[in-house]
């Protein structure tokens, strides 16, 4: 078998990448953050609940409120209002859609399911949670000197990111307002900060490390 000869700078540069994923540098850093950003559970989300429902997942029989004895029915309309407050929103944004219906005990009930575009933005069947949006890296502002402590080297790195791929409907006041931290969620460079660890391939957030 003839051997395969490898070009001196092929090898070269090979290294030279390989050395480079291992620099402590705004750019690696930079690198290494854009990949934990990007992987499992990165989601922004939102996550509706409702006490009333029969499950916390889609799609969703939440039982209403009927008028008893002195009630009046702009009291329990108020109390339907404030029970399906997180859920209402979407449906005005297209996200969910609501019908009469009957709970299991056949009470009155509002059943809430998804829409292509809720379809599209839940994060898995068994919940209500839905993405509306990622984190992307604007610039890392600065990093601790690396130091070895027990044989792992961590860097703490402080830096600004901004969420992207975020729906129109996530953008909506209303749909805001009822999700409390999500206008903060979405705000442009958002500051923050991440410890980073020296893996045999180069540096990776420290909570994909402990995996």
């Amino acid at each position: 078998m003839t051997p395969k000869i490898i070009p001196v700078t092929l090898v070269t540069l090979m290294l030279a990448a390989c050395n480079s994923q291992k620099d402590a540098s705004n750019a690696t850093f930079a690198n290494a953050l854009e990949k934990h950003l990007a992987g499992p559970g990165s989601c922004i989300t939102i996550k509706p609940f409702v006490s009333a429902a029969d499950r916390q997942s889609y799609p969703m029989t939440v039982t209403l409120f009927v008028k008893k004895g002195w009630d009046s029915q702009s009291v329990v309309d108020q109390n339907n209002a404030i029970m399906t407050r997180q859920l209402d929103p979407l449906v005005k944004a297209g996200v969910l859609s609501v019908a009469p219906g009957k709970n299991s005990e056949a009470a009155p009930a509002r059943i809430y399911s998804l829409t292509d575009a809720g379809q599209k933005a839940i994060e898995s069947a068994d919940s209500t949670a839905m993405c509306v949006g990622h984190y992307k890296v604007d610039e890392v502002a600065s990093f601790t000197q690396p130091e070895t402590v027990n044989g792992q080297t961590t860097s703490r790195v402080i830096f600004t990111a901004s969420p992207v791929d975020v729906p129109d409907w996530a953008k909506r006041q209303d749909v805001q307002n009822a999700y409390s931290g999500l206008a903060d969620a979405l705000a442009p460079q958002i500051k923050s900060a991440r410890t980073l660890v020296l893996a045999s391939d180069g540096w990776i957030d420290a909570a994909e490390f402990r995996q």
